[in-house]
């Protein structure tokens, strides 16, 4: 009898340990803990209350048309009560800006569709439940046919737009009616050709011949029904009749067009010397079958003429102009995401450009006068786009685009075919959009005047604060320390770590480098931890054994500060390159609008694609990006081993994630990483940021990968240091390190880095770069440090001796002469002039010699 009961002891013991060892599976699946909803999801605004729009007391000459909204100090705002354009007048000059070019009408280029894209103060892109993409303006499908209310709302006014058509055609009579209510309700009220008429379009159903019905055949006919109705309307027929109707015959719900149609407000206020143009999404509400895509909000304001003298400035990179009127009218419309493109896309082949648009900010200056737009609200979901008269209408205008829903494109393959279908995120963005107008006197007006302009802006949001560093200019000095190599034994492929420097040479590369007279390096350390450089969930990050431990990692930081510089270990958080345990996929990756895990690869260059050869990584969910930084800090802290924390991605990658129930928009990421990033502030007391977005400035200590230049767009013609102008003199930056970008001329790079005000950057490692073939960090293609270090010193030495002095001030105009030379002018006195070219130039009396610079004023 004791060996069954030992048996089923065993059983049960054994059924225990199973069904722990599911429930430890089951709940580790669940992976990091999600922030609550509240952290991300949109949270519609309280709509203020409107009244009667009535015409201001004038005591200027106005606008003719128009009558007077709203009123500041600087400002005055004038609204037409036919059309719903506005004009922004500015007292100091007198100059006015339109929402829509006044002279569209006499547009001899403009199509009539143009013309009513000239006349909209808004465009509706949406798709029908098949996918397919439709555009409605404002003026076509709202305005012309008086579906639009104006009321006031303190400070400006609010016009509220219902866009479609809201017909319910066929559905607006009856589709059951007994003889009894027809004869009351419509016939007796009805002159006898007109009542039989109707009569004959309904007609007595099997089951009940009292019961009539609807001969839809005849009634869908064009003719018919607007005959129809105009009877029913006629004899009073009401849309409390309708529903009686309906819900006496057992048809639920009310009736409803079933045409797109959207309402969507539009808000403006004057804000001192600014427009503020806002959306309130909250409010927007869409027709049944129907989801909008994206908004184009005042397409047109302040557009130019073509035959008006100016610019436009787009956000491209460092910032990039196009000239009015360039003649390019065969090139495609400039159009770029701002903070770059959503990175949760899972097509393979994906259109790439070189700079990413940093700044949510766009402008234009025609003849002495000129505007700034800067995008405060739904930044993240917002594109700019632009274009130059000639091509369908007569004028240059740059806007902002909102894509308020995520989209992805599904593949289906069907033989040897491949079918894409186009699926927008059922969730809409409910957060309001919203651009800030602000008009520049005209000694301001230009793209100098613009960077001031949002300068100031960020400071006095506290955004941007002066710099109070004092002494030597930093020199920012990459390491590369391990990464993943793939192998394989007996044909079965692992991955191995291959060591490029070690925690003791690079403290070597670093004494070299003071012996050199370049002793404030600020090392950001990349592949510091035993994962590599492409490491796991950041959450259990430890200085690798192979470089020195955590031992040498703090050796390195003491040397480093011991000579006036800092150690920043470098960490990402939104992509993971290995499931170390510590992260879970199916639970704390985001996923696609597919719905499909968000597992992309490195793009390759050579073949415009994503490579699967090269590995792959993982987007972090926003959501479980709080449980992922607190648990890194955690064990930073206890280490002790670093002056800071290099963030490669949280001020570079935006990411959103559509996982069902948990959707996070752009614009919600956005705000989690600016959560994330003050915390890390906070925290580890200074940040090194790559990338360098604008939401990541106020939390940042240092930046690197700073865009230098532009993505060269066709349709652009000029590049300007905007980013530069608006930074300089708050943050230290650097831009791409020196020995890895296209340009090699280390001359032309020196030049390059006195216009932009930026600090040298190089990219080294202990051995030669042979070594990362056949890994994802091939294109290092020249770090080894031995071949760099003396010209490295050298170049940095001469960049202080110029730069150190002004890393406080301002930059407060730059300037673009002929032959290749360019102003740089600083707002304490000090004067750039450098001659790129390969021939004397001579600019404001002083001749300079090829490929050099001279460095005059009166620094106060």
């Amino acid at each position: 009898m004791k060996k069954p009961k030992r048996t089923t002891a065993a059983w049960i013991g054994g059924a225990v340990c199973v069904a722990a060892a599911c429930a430890v599976l089951l709940l580790g699946d669940r992976g990091a803990k999600a922030v609550p909803a509240s952290a991300y999801a949109d949270v519609a605004a309280p709509l203020e209350a409107g009244a009667e729009l009535k015409a201001l007391p004038d005591a200027t000459d106005g606008v003719p048309g128009m009558i007077l909204a709203a009123e500041s100090d600087r400002l005055s705002l004038y609204y037409d009560m036919e059309t719903t354009e506005i004009a922004v007048k500015d007292k100091r000059q007198g100059d006015v800006w339109y929402s829509n070019p006044p002279e569209r009408e006499s547009d001899a280029k403009a199509s009539g569709f143009e013309k009513e894209l000239l006349s909209s103060q808004l465009s509706v892109s949406f798709r029908d439940s098949v996918g397919t993409l439709e555009t409605y303006t404002n003026f076509a499908q709202s305005i012309s046919s008086k579906q639009f209310k104006a009321e006031a709302i303190p400070g400006g006014l609010r016009v509220v737009y219902t866009i479609g058509d809201t017909s319910l055609g066929v559905d607006a009579l009856p589709r059951l009616i007994t003889k009894a209510r027809l004869e009351e309700k419509v016939l007796s009220k009805l002159d006898s050709s007109s009542a039989k008429y109707v009569e004959k379009r309904y007609y007595p159903t099997e089951a009940d011949p009292e019961l009539l019905e609807r001969l839809d055949a005849q009634v869908s006919k064009p003719l018919v029904l607007s005959k129809m109705t105009e009877a029913f309307e006629k004899a009073g027929y009401t849309p409390d009749d309708l529903a009686a109707d309906n819900a006496a015959a057992g048809i639920e719900g009310g009736a409803a067009s079933t045409k797109p149609n959207f309402t969507v407000p539009l808000e403006y206020r004057l804000d001192g010397g600014s427009l503020r143009a806002t959306v309130p999404m909250g409010r927007v509400e869409e027709g049944a079958g129907y989801q909008i895509r994206s908004l184009d909000v005042l397409p047109f304001f302040g557009a130019a003429g073509s035959g008006e003298q100016g610019y436009m400035l787009v956000p491209d990179g460092s910032g990039s102009l196009i000239h009015l009127g360039n003649g390019k009218v065969k090139e495609e419309q400039y159009v770029q995401r701002i903070y770059g493109m959503d990175p949760n896309d899972n097509s393979w082949r994906r259109g790439q450009v070189s700079q990413s648009a940093r700044m949510p900010v766009f402008g234009l200056k025609a003849g002495n006068a000129a505007w700034l737009a800067t995008i405060e609200q739904g930044d993240a979901l917002a594109s700019v786009a632009a274009d130059i008269s000639g091509k369908k209408n007569s004028y240059n205008f740059v806007h902002s685009r909102f894509h308020v829903r995520g989209e992805d494109v599904l593949e289906l393959y069907t033989g040897n075919k491949v079918q894409e279908i186009q699926l927008l995120n059922d969730r809409l963005h409910r957060g309001d959009l919203t651009v800030r107008y602000s008009f520049l006197d005209h000694d301001a007006a230009s793209y100098s005047g613009m960077a001031a302009e949002y300068r100031s802006q960020l400071q006095a949001s506290g955004v941007l604060q002066p710099l109070q560093e004092q002494g030597s200019l930093p020199f920012y000095l990459d390491i590369l320390g391990a990464v993943d190599k793939r192998k394989s034994f007996l044909g079965v492929p692992y991955r191995s770590l291959v060591t490029m420097t070690t925690f003791e040479q690079a403290g070597s590369i670093a004494e070299q480098l003071k012996q050199l007279g370049a002793s404030r390096v600020l090392m950001r350390y990349e592949g510091w931890s035993s994962g590599g450089a492409e490491h796991g969930s950041p959450d259990s990050l430890r200085a690798a054994g192979g470089l020195g431990g955590e031992r040498g990692l703090k050796a390195l930081r003491q040397q480093l500060e011991s000579q006036g510089g800092l150690l920043f270990p470098d960490t990402a958080f939104q992509r993971i390159y290995r499931d170390d345990g510590g992260f879970k996929p199916s639970a704390d990756a985001a996923r696609f609008v597919t719905r499909e895990q968000a597992e992309l690869y490195p793009y390759n260059r050579a073949l415009s694609r994503m490579d699967m050869t090269l590995g792959s990584f993982y987007l972090l969910s926003p959501t479980k990006l709080p449980s992922y930084v607190d648990a890194f800090l955690a064990g930073f802290k206890r280490q002790d081993a670093a002056s800071g924390v290099a963030l490669r991605d949280l001020g570079d990658v935006l990411a959103s994630d559509y996982r069902e129930g948990r959707v996070v928009q752009r614009e919600a990421a956005k705000t989690i990483v600016e959560r994330e990033l003050g915390k890390i502030s906070g925290s580890v007391g200074r940040t090194l940021l790559v990338g360098g977005n604008a939401y990541a400035w106020k939390d940042a200590d240092h930046l690197v990968d700073v865009p230098t230049g532009s993505s060269g767009f066709v349709l652009t013609d000029e590049e300007v240091p905007f980013y530069q102008m608006v930074v300089h003199g708050s943050i230290p930056y650097a831009g791409q390190a020196w020995n890895l970008a296209d340009e090699q001329d280390m001359r032309k790079q020196l030049l390059r880095s006195l216009e932009l005000g930026a600090a040298p950057r190089f990219y080294l490692s202990h051995e030669p770069s042979s070594k990362l073939k056949f890994t994802s960090f091939d294109a290092r293609f020249s770090s080894e440090s031995g071949l760099w270090l003396k010209e490295a010193a050298a170049l940095y030495l001469e960049a202080d001796k110029a730069l150190a002095p002004v890393q406080n001030d301002v930059i407060a105009e730059h300037v673009r002469h002929p032959g290749g030379v360019v102003e740089v002018r600083y707002a304490k006195g000090t004067t750039f002039l450098i001659n790129y070219s390969d021939q004397p130039q001579t600019v404001n009396g002083r001749t300079l010699a090829p490929e050099s610079y001279w460095i005059g004023g009166k620094a106060s």
